[in-house]
């Protein structure tokens, strides 16, 4: 066994098992060096595409602004921290290598984690995992991290090696010294960075909900407004035939707050109610007067006044609601019929 030699280029062993028995290799702080600038720069440039994977999708999926904006704003940290860490390690500052790793660990967690999110959305978890699986720059975000994962790994042992090189104090190696602080040094700015972005989610989230009830005050002021002598409503009646106006639509939730309905009531005098939450990912759609039908602010979905799909991505049409219609002309949701994610 080869012995430790405090010089440059002294050999430290490494285990190989051969058909003959346990053989030792030495490997250089040299080579263990190179090996590792190798790693790093493959590593740097894996996490600017996990970046720009993320850019991507910050760039193209509107839901992410318009429905989860905590999330946009958490994918978005995850794009800065990439790039600041992809820096570093194109510089060979060792002290990131183990943060990198860890930093891969956590995207994958905090994006697989956001599947269990579901329910607040109003999609089911299986419903909404295959639809962030279906995404491309989904996938090849995770698949960046994986690939980050394995090349530290196979660099494991150079990375102890190296870490016993004395080597000159750069710029970056100013400040803390020791390792553990190192560490600390870089997952507190990481920290920093992640903080940041759960303190813009939960501004957005409160702001979201505020923006959410403001909505729902103009929609009742609209409904409201439709009418010219509003009538105290039995318990669970949404409208009444006689205060609804042709072609005007007044919202209503059913079968649960969150989940938004039209009400609309046609020429001849019938009336019908339609789901406006978008059968893609449950964004609610907007009712145009001039063309009469709904459009999704998310994807573009289209469908037309009876709820049927004009243009997709989606593919299923609106579920309607079923009516009764009391001898007084009060109207009372029954029951849902058709299928969506987002129909509980």
């Amino acid at each position: 066994m080869a012995k430790k030699d405090p010089k440059h280029d002294a050999p430290v062993s490494k285990k190989n098992t051969t058909s003959g028995g346990t053989k030792q290799i030495p490997i250089s702080r040299s080579n263990a060096n190179q090996k590792l600038d190798k790693s790093q720069m493959y590593m740097g440039v894996a996490l600017v595409a996990s970046s720009a994977f993320g850019a991507y999708l910050l760039a193209t999926d509107k839901s992410l602004w318009l429905l989860a904006v905590s999330h946009a704003y958490g994918l978005l940290a995850i794009c800065v921290v990439d790039v600041f860490l992809a820096l570093l390690n194109f510089l060979s500052v060792r002290k990131v290598f183990v943060p990198s790793l860890v930093w891969a660990v956590l995207t994958v967690v905090l994006q697989i984690g956001d599947i269990a999110t579901a329910p607040q959305y109003k999609m089911t978890v299986k419903y909404f995992a295959r639809y962030l699986f279906g995404l491309w720059g989904f996938d090849a975000l995770l698949l960046m991290q994986g690939i980050i994962l394995l090349l530290g790994l196979s660099v494991w042992n150079f990375q102890k090696v190296a870490a016993r090189k004395k080597r000159p104090v750069s710029y970056f190696d100013m400040g803390l010294k020791s390792s553990r602080r190192d560490f600390l040094q870089i997952s507190g700015t990481i920290g920093i960075f992640v903080a940041l972005a759960g303190a813009l989610g939960v501004w957005s989230t409160v702001s979201n909900s505020l923006q959410q009830e403001s909505q729902s005050s103009t929609n009742s002021q609209q409904n409201g407004s439709q009418t010219t002598s509003t009538k105290i409503l039995p318990s669970g009646a949404v409208a009444n035939v006689n205060d609804l106006r042709t072609g005007v639509p007044k919202y209503f939730d059913y079968p649960s707050t969150g989940y938004t309905n039209m009400l609309m009531k046609r020429s001849n005098g019938s009336v019908y109610a339609l789901s406006i939450l978008c059968t893609h990912v449950c964004c609610q759609c907007q009712y145009d007067n001039s063309t009469t039908d709904l459009y999704c602010p998310c994807h573009g979905s289209l469908f037309d006044q009876n709820g049927k799909v004009l243009n997709g991505p989606a593919t299923t049409n609106l579920p309607s609601i079923q009516l009764r219609i009391d001898e007084s002309g009060n109207i009372f949701p029954e029951n849902v019929i058709g299928s969506g994610p987002c129909v509980q």
